[in-house]
């Protein structure tokens, strides 16, 4: 079984810091007009059909109005919560976010053409869905009134229609969860995670190659659950919905809440992420990547996989490949599909899978591929004794490093 993840990345525009101050803002007609631009310019120039969707401009709001009090740490789980609460389960959105004075919306507005014009065509014909939402931020600056407006953009692949999930779950309950896969993707399969670690795959009540069916229980207890649906297409298996269930008794806030409330009282302290050393070689990125691996699988009572030389060069290999060719798959136009490929290395092997990520950095890609059901799967798999894991350096758009990842774990022919 083979599994992979969605890109998510994140980048910067004109990114300034601020003091934290007070001050909702409805945007409306400024972001009404940024929208606009970006979807006429992503037509005309990038060949990208976007639709405005309202609640992922809710989202951006959002996010906005927590950047602008200066914090970063634990952006990406505020952003994945926030999606979910509004009922958003495309994976991992491309993230843009930026501020300047309100006079210079136009510039903010530039550096997203560019942005969008930069990104590869393969990436580019993904995105669906977009949302935008802008937050003024007021304050003093030298006794002076100034302004400063954050503003986020987000780009989403949508790829399943669904019934929407009750928004007040409680512990215990069942529901129906339902819908259907967009062309080209096919053969739906639900999973889920729940608060013990432990992940099922649930039964599609319906025999078509397209439409799912299903009911999710939750257990007794409050705890969080990851809810994922998965297709295929001619380029093999793909994440297409992704969501966090949070159960909870009545009156109890979700903690993307409890931080935005703060954001809006102003006692939302800026937090900065703690230093830490980043890999300077591949090499060193994968040792760290087998290090989280077997950290993960010690952490649920599960034996360490060694390293595979074999597996390790299939997967380097495929990560070198998805960059110089600029796709994101399991399925190369270049080697096939991971079984090819290890039959052609002349590797035995009994079972294989495979997980893909590209990231900012390894530590957070091996975290977006533990929380998806159908990586976790592969990474805590009893039965796999190897392991393989290839890491190839990039760098995105505006020059950052970006990361593609590979592992392929393997049970050997006897």
């Amino acid at each position: 079984m083979h599994r992979m993840r969605l890109d998510m990345a994140l980048g910067t525009l004109l990114l300034a810091p601020v003091a934290a101050c007070a001050g909702r803002y409805d945007a409306g007609s400024d972001e009404a007009r940024l929208a606009a631009a970006v979807v006429a310019d992503a037509r005309e120039h990038a060949g990208m059909e976007l639709q405005l969707d309202p609640d992922l401009s809710a989202v951006a709001r959002e996010h906005s109005e927590v950047m602008a009090t200066g914090t970063t740490q634990g952006m990406h789980e505020f952003l994945r919560e926030c999606l979910s609460a509004h009922g958003v389960m495309d994976p991992f959105p491309y993230v843009f976010y930026g501020s300047g004075p309100p006079d210079r919306t136009e510039e903010i507005e530039q550096r997203l053409r560019e942005h969008l014009r930069l990104l590869p065509a393969t990436e580019r014909k993904l995105y669906t869905h977009v949302g935008v939402g802008i937050h003024l931020l007021r304050r003093r600056r030298f006794l002076a009134p100034a302004q400063e407006s954050f503003v986020t953009v987000l780009l989403t692949q949508r790829a399943v229609s669904f019934s929407p999930i009750p928004a007040d779950l409680r512990p215990g309950e069942r529901f129906l969860f339902e819908g259907e896969l967009h062309a080209p993707f096919r053969d739906p399969e639900i999973l889920i995670t729940r608060p013990d670690g432990n992940t099922d795959v649930l039964d599609n009540l319906v025999v078509d190659d397209r439409r799912f069916r299903t009911y999710v229980r939750l257990e007794p207890i409050a705890g969080e659950y990851q809810l994922e649906v998965m297709g295929r297409y001619d380029m093999g298996p793909r994440v297409l919905a992704l969501a966090s269930l949070h159960p909870r008794p009545p009156g109890q806030p979700l903690h993307y809440e409890s931080v935005l409330e703060a954001a809006r009282q102003g006692t939302l302290e800026p937090a900065f992420p703690i230093p830490r050393r980043e890999p300077t070689t591949e090499r060193e990125a994968e040792e760290l990547v087998l290090r989280l691996v077997n950290r993960d699988r010690k952490r649920s009572g599960l034996p360490p996989l060694a390293e595979s030389a074999a597996l390790t060069d299939l997967a380097r290999s495929h990560s070198a490949d998805m960059r110089d060719r600029k796709f994101f798959a399991h399925v190369s136009p270049r080697t096939g599909r991971l079984s090819d490929r290890a039959e052609h290395a002349g590797v035995p092997f009994r079972r294989i899978g495979e997980n893909i990520a590209v990231g900012a950095d390894v530590m957070e890609a091996e975290a977006a591929l533990l929380r998806s059901p159908g990586h976790r799967m592969n990474i805590l798999d009893p039965e796999y004794t190897l392991v393989g894991v290839g890491v190839a350096f990039d760098t995105d758009v505006q020059g950052n490093r970006r990361v593609f990842l590979t592992q392929n774990f393997m049970v050997p022919a006897q």
